[in-house]
Protein backbone atom coordinates (compact mmCIF):
# COMPACT_ATOMS: atom_id res chain seq x y z
CA UNK A 1 0.00 0.00 0.00
CA UNK A 2 3.06 2.50 0.33
CA UNK A 3 3.82 2.00 -3.35
CA UNK A 4 0.78 4.25 -4.49
CA UNK A 5 1.07 6.62 -1.47
CA UNK A 6 5.10 7.13 -2.57
CA UNK A 7 3.67 8.19 -6.09
CA UNK A 8 1.20 10.59 -5.09
CA UNK A 9 3.27 13.73 -5.03
CA UNK A 10 4.90 12.71 -7.93
CA UNK A 11 1.73 12.66 -10.09
CA UNK A 12 0.35 15.85 -8.12
CA UNK A 13 3.65 17.74 -9.37
CA UNK A 14 2.98 16.76 -13.07
CA UNK A 15 -0.23 17.63 -12.73
CA UNK A 16 -0.12 21.01 -11.66
CA UNK A 17 3.30 21.95 -13.77
CA UNK A 18 1.38 24.44 -15.58
CA UNK A 19 3.05 23.05 -18.99
CA UNK A 20 0.66 21.82 -21.71
CA UNK A 21 -0.12 18.24 -22.32
CA UNK A 22 0.59 16.95 -25.68
CA UNK A 23 -3.04 16.21 -26.03
CA UNK A 24 -3.46 20.20 -25.57
CA UNK A 25 -0.97 21.00 -27.59
CA UNK A 26 -2.45 18.50 -30.14
CA UNK A 27 -5.81 20.08 -30.08
CA UNK A 28 -4.62 23.78 -30.77
CA UNK A 29 -1.58 22.84 -33.35
CA UNK A 30 -4.01 20.76 -35.25
CA UNK A 31 -6.58 23.67 -35.24
CA UNK A 32 -4.25 26.19 -36.07
CA UNK A 33 -2.98 23.78 -39.10
CA UNK A 34 -6.48 23.54 -40.33
CA UNK A 35 -7.24 26.91 -40.84
CA UNK A 36 -3.84 28.36 -42.29
CA UNK A 37 -4.23 25.22 -44.75
CA UNK A 38 -8.07 25.67 -45.46
CA UNK A 39 -6.94 29.76 -46.44
CA UNK A 40 -4.43 28.52 -48.95
CA UNK A 41 -7.06 25.96 -50.70
CA UNK A 42 -9.56 23.26 -50.37
CA UNK A 43 -10.17 21.68 -47.37
CA UNK A 44 -8.23 18.30 -47.27
CA UNK A 45 -6.50 18.52 -43.52
CA UNK A 46 -8.58 16.76 -40.66
CA UNK A 47 -6.24 15.69 -38.71
CA UNK A 48 -2.58 14.78 -37.50
CA UNK A 49 -1.51 11.01 -38.65
CA UNK A 50 1.11 10.89 -35.59
CA UNK A 51 1.51 13.80 -32.94
CA UNK A 52 4.88 13.93 -30.22
CA UNK A 53 5.63 16.63 -27.58
CA UNK A 54 9.18 16.68 -27.24
CA UNK A 55 9.58 19.58 -24.30
CA UNK A 56 8.53 22.97 -22.93
CA UNK A 57 10.97 25.70 -21.86
CA UNK A 58 9.76 28.82 -19.51
CA UNK A 59 8.92 31.75 -21.78
CA UNK A 60 9.63 35.25 -21.37
CA UNK A 61 6.01 37.11 -21.55
CA UNK A 62 6.47 38.98 -24.79
CA UNK A 63 3.10 38.06 -26.77
CA UNK A 64 -0.05 40.25 -26.53
CA UNK A 65 -2.52 37.58 -25.31
CA UNK A 66 -0.97 36.96 -21.95
CA UNK A 67 -2.97 38.06 -19.01
CA UNK A 68 -0.91 39.02 -15.88
CA UNK A 69 0.86 35.94 -14.46
CA UNK A 70 -0.23 33.87 -17.44
CA UNK A 71 2.42 31.22 -17.86
CA UNK A 72 3.78 30.81 -20.87
CA UNK A 73 5.70 28.11 -22.63
CA UNK A 74 7.81 27.57 -25.82
CA UNK A 75 7.21 23.77 -26.69
CA UNK A 76 8.45 21.70 -29.31
CA UNK A 77 6.48 18.94 -31.13
CA UNK A 78 6.67 16.71 -34.46
CA UNK A 79 3.87 16.11 -36.30
CA UNK A 80 3.35 13.72 -39.31
CA UNK A 81 0.06 14.72 -41.55
CA UNK A 82 -0.88 13.80 -45.18
CA UNK A 83 -0.76 16.76 -47.41
CA UNK A 84 -2.88 15.61 -50.14
CA UNK A 85 -4.40 12.08 -50.54
CA UNK A 86 -1.95 9.83 -52.40
CA UNK A 87 0.62 11.73 -51.45
CA UNK A 88 3.79 10.49 -48.72
CA UNK A 89 3.27 12.15 -45.20
CA UNK A 90 4.93 14.68 -44.12
CA UNK A 91 6.78 15.44 -40.82
CA UNK A 92 7.48 18.45 -39.58
CA UNK A 93 9.62 19.97 -36.19
CA UNK A 94 7.78 22.60 -35.02
CA UNK A 95 7.76 25.36 -32.21
CA UNK A 96 4.97 26.68 -30.51
CA UNK A 97 4.33 29.36 -27.71
CA UNK A 98 1.32 28.16 -24.97
CA UNK A 99 -0.10 30.37 -23.14
CA UNK A 100 -2.47 29.87 -20.02
CA UNK A 101 -4.89 33.06 -19.92
CA UNK A 102 -8.42 32.87 -17.87
CA UNK A 103 -10.37 31.92 -21.19
CA UNK A 104 -8.07 28.90 -21.66
CA UNK A 105 -5.01 27.71 -23.30
CA UNK A 106 -3.56 29.79 -26.00
CA UNK A 107 -1.30 28.95 -29.29
CA UNK A 108 1.14 31.20 -30.87
CA UNK A 109 3.05 29.40 -34.31
CA UNK A 110 6.88 29.78 -34.08
CA UNK A 111 7.53 28.10 -37.16
CA UNK A 112 8.16 24.69 -38.32
CA UNK A 113 10.38 22.85 -40.60
CA UNK A 114 10.09 19.50 -42.63
CA UNK A 115 12.19 16.84 -41.72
Amino acid sequence: MLFPLALAPCLLLAACSGEPSESDMRTLVEAHTRKALEAKGPPGFRQFDEFRKQGCVDAKAKSTGATAGGAQYDCYYAATFTPQPGRPPLTVNGKGRFTRTDKGLLFEDLGAQPR
